[in-house]
C-alpha cells in the first residue's frame, strides 16, 4: 500500500492480473481460458483417476477406431514420449491393449477394452459437468455463439493477401 493510501486509510486498488498489452489480446485470452478449462477438467477427472489427455485417447479409439500411437499423438498434438507414458498407464489399468498392426509389423494399434469403454462413458459425463461449470458465467445464447465462433477459428487461415502481392 502506498504511503498516500495508508495515510488516507484506503486500500491500494487491486491490480489487473494481466499487463496492459495482454488484456485484450484474443489469442492470449483463448490460451488462458483453455488452460483454466484444462485444469478444471483434470481436477474433476481425478475422481476417476484419469487426465484429460487420457480421456482424449479413450474417446478417439472408442468413437472412431483403434489407431497407432503416432496417429493418436498427431490428432491430440501430444509428443511421442508423453504419448507412450499415457498409453502405458492406460494399459496398466486395463483400459487399452496394444495389438500388432495387421499391415505394418513395426506398429501397434491401441484398442479399448470393455473397462476402457466404461471409463470413457464416466469421463464424458464428468466433462459434461465440467463444461457446465466452466461456462457458467455465460448465457445459453452466449455459449452457442462462443461454440460457433471457436469452430470457425478451427479452420485454417486464408492466405495473406499482402504476401500474395509481394510474390506477384
Amino acid at each position: 500500500m502506498s504511503e498516500r493510501n495508508r495515510a488516507a486509510g484506503g486500500a491500494e486498488p487491486e491490480r489487473d492480473p494481466l499487463p496492459p498489452s495482454m488484456r485484450d489480446r484474443v489469442p492470449f485470452l483463448l490460451y488462458r481460458a483453455a488452460e483454466l478449462s484444462h485444469f478444471l477438467a483434470n481436477s474433476m477427472l481425478a475422481r476417476i483417476q484419469l487426465t484429460a489427455r487420457q480421456v482424449g485417447i479413450l474417446t478417439l479409439i472408442v468413437e472412431w477406431e483403434p489407431m497407432t500411437q503416432k496417429a493418436l499423438g498427431d490428432r491430440l498434438r501430444i509428443d511421442r514420449t508423453t504419448m507412450v507414458s499415457l498409453i502405458d498407464d492406460l494399459e496398466r489399468r486395463g483400459y487399452v491393449v496394444r495389438q500388432r498392426h495387421p499391415r505394418d509389423r513395426r506398429a501397434f494399434l491401441v484398442e479399448p477394452t470393455e473397462s476402457g469403454r466404461d471409463a470413457k462413458v464416466q469421463a464424458v459425463a464428468i466433462l459434461d459437468e465440467q463444461q457446465d461449470r466452466f461456462l457458467a458465467p455465460l448465457t445459453q445464447a452466449q455459449r452457442k455463439q462462443l461454440g460457433a465462433l471457436l469452430k470457425r477459428l478451427q479452420q485454417p487461415p486464408e492466405p495473406d493477401a499482402t504476401s500474395d502481392m509481394a510474390e506477384g
